[in-house]
């Protein structure tokens, strides 16, 4: 009598599987491919980019700051496709990467991110932030050349996981103009000449 209980308990419960539902998987973003390479008065050997430790997997952060400027908070339905500072690597590489005839180039760039978040100033108001350095580093990598400390903040035009995507790609282009017009300066001339 048991087992029979047992199997029609079984059944009901396998019978009644389609009835639910999973949930579904995050939407994966990165930060589009349409880059064009920037002119640049030398070329790099390296281009490196580290970020903290809460930035290494691929969530997706906000910040409601008109609630609490602490708490840090991850899209559910939305991921980025690699951690963001891959993704980075990759929009910086694809902007900055020149080809300087010349010898061999020695000097390498690091760039350090301290933030990498969606802000929303009220509800329906967002914006990207992008914020660290941007470090000369020569062949070695034991003595910084130059430093660019960067802070970019790009408006949202929506107040969702897709805006905040859209405002940080702009973000991370703004920032490889700011690095390709820094590595450009007169200033830096001395130091080209060393790379």
């Amino acid at each position: 009598m048991k087992r029979l209980l047992m199997c029609v308990c079984l059944l009901l419960f396998v019978g009644c599987g389609p009835l639910v539902t999973r949930p579904p998987s995050p939407v994966l973003h990165d930060l589009g491919s349409a880059r064009e390479p920037l002119s640049l008065k030398l070329a790099l050997r390296d281009i490196e980019v580290r970020t903290p430790s809460w930035l290494e997997g691929t969530a997706m952060y906000y910040r409601l700051r008109y609630d609490s400027e602490t708490r840090r908070d991850a899209y559910t339905g939305s991921r980025w496709s690699a951690a963001p500072a891959e993704l980075l690597a990759v929009a910086l590489r694809r902007m900055l990467d020149a080809s300087v005839a010349g010898p061999v180039p020695t000097c390498r760039l690091r760039v350090e991110v301290d933030e990498f978040i969606q802000n929303f100033d009220r509800p329906d108001g967002a914006r990207a932030l992008v914020t660290g350095r941007a470090s000369l580093i020569d062949a070695r990598g034991q003595r910084v050349l130059a430093r660019l400390p960067f802070s970019i903040d790009e408006p949202a035009k929506s107040a969702d996981a897709a805006g905040g995507v859209a405002a940080l790609a702009r973000a991370v282009d703004a920032l490889g103009g700011q690095i390709a017009a820094w590595l450009n300066s007169p200033e830096l001339k001395d130091v080209r000449d060393g790379c």
